[in-house]
């Protein structure tokens, strides 16, 4: 069994995989700031227990972190439940993809992963929409090739900021079921999940736009991560959304090296 685990700000997603490339577990846990090697190991074989994983033996593990202080809690408690040889995506590794940014090294190992996943589902010229606290787009040329992208707010995160910032607007739950919003939304709540939702979707709109006349042609949309349904519902660009993106990214990069 390989662990494939990202840490983003907002939550850490585990998953597992046969050698073959089959997903046995895809998981997602909060990101806490103060978490111990041993809490990780915790937290990690009770997870492990409830999808009756625990007796498969782990043969590898890749990390990818944008948290750097969660990072090295993380690698020791893998160490401590496992004897191979664990991974991290970064500087060095083979990823398959060429990185023509100005600094490689500050390319988010989850947007790498991501491209690296996307490359599996459609041809490029691509755009990788990855969503966390903050929302990637990066462009994959017609060469297969990482050449930039922007970064922004999530929806939910601009949300929290705006309403920690006033005194009477309220938090609301994008990721929540409830009909469609529209601009004629009709109380405090609504208008502020209709003009997250929609807002990011008409931004989502004219920046894929901008990518299509930069890249000079169509692209495929591919997203993944906390993006509420209902602002993919609402964009006018076709974007299909693979779940288990980076997570499978990931894995993928680890049968480079095996």
């Amino acid at each position: 069994m390989v662990l494939t685990i990202n840490i983003g700000n907002t939550h850490t997603c585990v998953g597992a995989y046969t050698p073959e490339g089959k997903m046995l577990l895809a998981a997602k846990l909060s990101t806490v700031t103060r978490r111990t090697a041993d809490e990780y190991r915790m937290d990690l074989t009770r997870l492990l227990e409830l999808e009756h994983l625990a007796s498969e033996p782990i043969t590898g593990a890749i990390v990818g972190s944008v948290v750097p202080a969660r990072t090295q809690p993380l690698l020791d408690a893998l160490h401590v439940m496992t004897d191979c040889r664990v991974l991290t995506v970064g500087p060095g590794l083979k990823s398959g993809l060429a990185i023509r940014i100005d600094d490689p090294s500050q390319l988010g190992p989850e947007i790498l992963c991501a491209a690296v996943s996307a490359m599996q589902h459609a041809k490029p010229p691509l755009v990788v929409i990855a969503a966390d606290t903050a929302l990637s787009m990066t462009a994959v040329d017609f060469k297969g090739s990482i050449r930039g992208g922007v970064l922004l707010p999530g929806p939910q995160a601009a949300v929290s900021g705006l309403v920690s910032g006033t005194a009477q607007l309220p938090q609301v739950d994008l990721s929540a079921q409830g009909p469609q919003p529209t601009v004629l939304a009709t109380s405090s709540a609504a208008c502020l999940r209709a003009g997250a939702v929609l807002g990011t979707a008409a931004m989502l709109d004219g920046l894929l736009a901008q990518f299509e006349q930069t890249l000079g042609g169509p692209v495929t949309a591919i997203a993944t991560g906390a993006l509420p349904p209902a602002v993919l519902k609402a964009c006018k660009a076709p974007i299909q959304y693979q779940p288990h993106l980076i997570l499978d990214g990931m894995f993928a990069i680890w049968k480079k090296h095996f």
